[in-house]
Order: C-alpha cells, then structure tokens, then sequence
C-alpha cells in the first residue's frame, strides 16, 4: 500500500485490498448499509469495475442494480 498507484490496474488492485480490509461492508445488501459505508462500498466497486479488477464480493454488489 506505500507505492503509489500510477495506472488504472494499480488503483484497481489497490481498491480490491481496501475491499478485503473493510470486508464487513459487503456482509449486507447495500441499502442496509450505512450511508459512509455505502459510498466506500460503491467507490470500491466503480474502481474495480472501471479497472477490470475482479473481487469476491462480486455477489453480493450486484443486489442493487
């Protein structure tokens, strides 16, 4: 986490370990969730998404679409 991100794919994976630190995020469906937890939640899987970077909480984000 010290280096930098310099590239899409390097924010991306940066975001997928923020995902698995604050995993508790993902335990409910997003409209259970906190409004600070929400948005976190969302950022995460816009950069994800936008970097082509998959993580395991893919399940559980695809509840509010």
């Amino acid at each position: 986490m010290a280096i930098p991100a310099r590239t899409i794919a390097g924010l991306g994976v940066k975001a997928r370990h923020v995902a698995y630190v604050i995993s508790e995020h993902w335990d409910a469906p997003i409209d259970q969730i906190d409004w600070d937890a929400r948005a976190v939640r969302s950022l995460i899987e816009a950069i994800c998404e936008v970097a082509s970077i998959p993580f395991s909480f893919e399940s559980n984000s695809k509840e509010d679409d």
